[in-house]
């Protein structure tokens, strides 16, 4: 009986004899053994210890009985199964999934007892478990909406079992492998197309591209954007006429590079490459056609000696053909389809021949495109434009290497259909220099401009500087400032982009002169209103040009503001109304405002003292006002005197133009002398406000005695303020009828006046109430 032993084991073997007989020799790969009795027939062997050997053990028992044969019997020895080792899963289009592992020791698998058997059990899934092959290596599907896998596999022999558990997450373990490889050579690039075949939608890859024999690697940036989707790169700087073979190998975006395709080889094209262009331009009744080429021509022995240059018009179906041995020829004509082709004759033969077709029809419609503007940068230019679904054949762009300088040195690029823009190095473009690309899509009927662009590599600050305006329009408190400026010139070495104005303030007695900085950011817009300048003041005007590098010359300008003539006449104007508008109001109260003026401003002159003349109502008129009275203040000087005296004791008071001094008695009759009233009580009040009055009384015999010294007239007599009342009668007696009083001025709060005969003339102030006279 087969039997499968372990390795590394002690193995215990036995032999039974039949009936009567006895077993004489043991024998385990072909090596006899000592026998050990297990009872009167059996006998056994022990082998220390069972070596693994790929081929079978042979067990031979050899008995006493000679009729029979040695008995063999055939074993294996193997070992138990054992964990797989280094397990790690991979999938190449996200619809499969390959795992694959390692053991540690060879096997013959060629008898079933020795055989191993592999499975595949993905954890919390209901699916079945995967049978795998004897290969190391098994693929299950992978599972909708799920990236987590956690699997195990499990290794089964004659001798048990073993299993191993693996954790992935299946994004990180995608390694695509680009097939249907194909390449479409140019004479200096090639393009190459590949599929990446699988659930790949939306998914980000980058994949690279060598050409052997140059080892030359490109690599790109992809995006599948639908299943199975086909992925294109271009290869440059390839030889012309060369053999050549690819790979293309692809990694999603994070993980490891997956396998390269296999090989595909590929020709580039012959050795001159004609690559033609067109310029058309309208005539009276027919078009001019130039037709441009250029040639792709590496080796040295590809002497070119003449260029076949045909043009086939379809509406007059006519065909001219030209040789040259320039790469520019002019044709004439007519509106309508004409199909160009140019042909190389080199030495070694001729080149491909290249066509195109042109037009001149649409130049009858064609619009009017507007620019766009776009900013150039170290490296060059980077266009893009809008895709067409018309474009069939792709798209070409042209421009002129001097700029929009005329003669132009026309220079053109051709993508193909699927490519909407393109980078161009900044060799060959100056800085300063204006640059216009047309953009041409390629179509059935020929090429169409499909957008303008125009541009600088790099701008620089304009050259020129705008110019004022003669006919400013200049106020004393504004300026309106304008200026011309041609800002769409192409000559300007940037695009202009407004304007800056500086106004500087010259003032003559200070040092802190006011600076206007303005920025106009419209370059269409070629005026400026300036608030809040002075009159009569000096200004100077500076004015730039600016582009996006800064901004250019200035041109420089000096006016003064005019004078405000109507501000100053106001000023002269305004008080003089006003002051003629006060006196028409106040010329009927003339003689209040005089009254109150001469109050205010006047003073009595000489401020002469006369004698009082108080009448005998001066006492009934105070304590009927009860204005005055003595009362306690607090800023007066009180003097209170108790003494009899004689006439004989009294001075005299004459009144100069200077003070009051005592005189005797042998004064002047001239002058006017006032004798002091002898009484048995006088009380004396001084103050500002109080005026102390005595009631009435009859004149003393020393008034009587004195009389006869006095004038025959009173000149003037002057009144002051509190005065109630004033009786002539009283102090002043004629001394013979006839004497008159010449002059008499009032002043305020004279409340009552009678005179005696003879007054002539009154002069009455604020608050006089009553004048009594008596005429002679």
């Amino acid at each position: 009986m087969e039997e499968v032993l372990q390795e590394g084991t002690s193995g215990h073997f036995c032999c039974i004899p039949p009936a009567g007989a006895q077993v004489t020799e043991i024998r385990f790969k072909n090596k006899p053994y000592t026998l050990t009795p297990v009872d009167e027939q059996v006998r056994a062997i022990e082998v220390l210890p069972l070596q693994f050997q790929q081929l079978p053990v042979n067990l031979a028992c050899k008995d006493s009985s000679s009729s029979r044969k040695d008995q063999t019997v055939v074993n294996y020895i193997t070992f138990p199964p054992e964990k797989p080792q280094n397990l790690s899963c991979m999938t190449k289009n996200l619809q499969i999934i390959t795992c694959k592992w390692e053991c540690g020791q060879q096997l013959d698998v060629d008898h079933p007892l020795r055989r191993r058997r592999y499975s595949l059990r993905v954890q919390d899934s209901d699916e079945a478990e995967v049978q795998c092959g004897v290969d190391l290596l098994c693929n299950f599907a992978a599972l909708p909406n799920r990236s987590f896998y956690n699997i195990s596999v499990v290794m089964r022999n004659a001798l048990g079992e073993e299993s191993q558990s693996y954790a992935f997450n299946i994004s990180h373990r995608v390694f695509p492998v680009p097939e249907c490889v194909v390449v479409s050579p140019g004479a200096t690039d090639v393009e190459v197309y590949w599929y990446l075949i699988g659930n790949f939608t939306g998914r980000h890859f980058s994949c690279q591209i060598t050409m052997e024999p140059t080892g030359k690697t490109t690599e790109g940036q992809f995006v599948v954007s639908e299943p199975e989707q086909s992925l294109r790169a271009t290869v440059q700087l390839l030889q012309p006429s060369s053999q050549y073979s690819t790979t293309v190998r692809c990694a999603l975006q994070g993980n490891d590079w997956g396998l390269w395709s296999s090989n595909t080889s590929f020709s580039t094209e012959p050795l001159v490459t004609v690559d033609i262009w067109t310029r058309t331009r309208r005539q009276a009744y027919n078009c001019s056609l130039t037709v441009l080429w250029n040639t792709f021509n590496s080796a040295s022995d590809s002497n070119i000696k003449v260029f076949e240059v045909c043009v086939a018009q379809d509406s007059t179906r006519s065909r001219e053909c030209v040789n040259v041995k320039v790469m520019k020829v002019y044709f004439t004509v007519g509106f309508g389809q004409c199909n160009v082709s140019v042909r190389a004759v080199t030495l070694r033969g001729s080149s491909i021949t290249s066509n195109i077709s042109v037009h001149t029809g649409w130049l009858i419609t064609e619009p009017m495109l507007k620019e766009k503007r776009i900013v150039g940068n170290p490296e060059g230019f980077l266009l893009s434009w809008s895709a067409l679904s018309s474009a069939t054949c792709g798209y070409a762009v042209e421009w002129c290497v001097m700029g929009n300088a005329e003669p132009c040195d026309l220079r053109w690029r051709k993508v193909s259909a699927n490519q909407t823009s393109l980078s161009l190095s900044a060799e060959g473009f100056r800085k300063g220099h204006r640059y216009t690309f047309r953009i041409f899509s390629c179509q059935t009927e020929g090429h169409r401009v499909h957008e303008k662009h125009t541009g600088y590599l790099e701008e620089q600050e304009p050259l020129s500087a705008p110019e004022l305006s003669y006919s400013l329009s200049i106020f004393w408190s504004s300026m309106l400032l304008q200026w011309s400026f041609n800002e769409e010139d192409s000559e300007h070495p940037g695009f202009i982009t407004g304007y800056r104005l500086t106004i500087q303030e010259h003032a003559d007695w200070t040092y802190s002169n006011r600076i206007w900085n303005i920025s106009v950011e419209d370059p269409h817009r070629k005026s400026e209103t300036v608030e809040g300048v002075k009159e009569g003041q000096r200004y100077t005007i500076q004015l730039a040009a600016c582009t996006r590098a800064g901004c250019g010359l200035e041109s420089v300008h000096t006016i003064t503001t005019p004078q405000n003539h109507y501000l100053l006449m106001a000023k002269v104007m305004t008080p003089l109304l006003i002051l003629i508008g006060c006196c028409f109001c106040l010329w009927p109260c003339k003689e209040t405002l005089k009254g109150i003026a001469v109050d205010i401003f006047s003073f009595p002159s000489g401020q002469r003292m006369k004698v009082l003349e108080l009448d005998d109502s001066l006492f009934e008129v105070s304590e009927m006002l009860r204005v005055l009275q003595v009362e306690d203040c607090k800023c007066c000087n009180l003097d209170s005197v108790d003494m009899r005296s004689s006439m004989e004791d009294k001075s005299w008071l004459i009144f100069t133009e200077e003070r009051c001094k005592p005189v005797g008695p042998s004064s002047s009759e001239e002058e006017l002398v006032w004798d002091e009233l002898a009484a048995e009580r006088v009380t004396s009040v001084t103050n500002l406000t109080y005026l102390s009055s005595l009631p009435p009384r009859s004149a003393s015999p020393a008034l009587e005695s004195s009389r006869s010294h006095r004038a025959n007239y009173v000149t003037s007599l002057n009144t002051n303020d509190y005065v109630t009342s004033f009786n002539t009668d009283e102090y002043v007696t004629p001394v013979s009828p006839g004497n008159y009083i010449t002059s008499f001025n009032t002043s305020d709060y004279l409340s009552s006046i009678k005179s005696g005969n003879c007054v002539t003339s009154v002069s009455p102030g604020n608050h006089v109430t009553s004048v009594s006279t008596v005429t002679m």
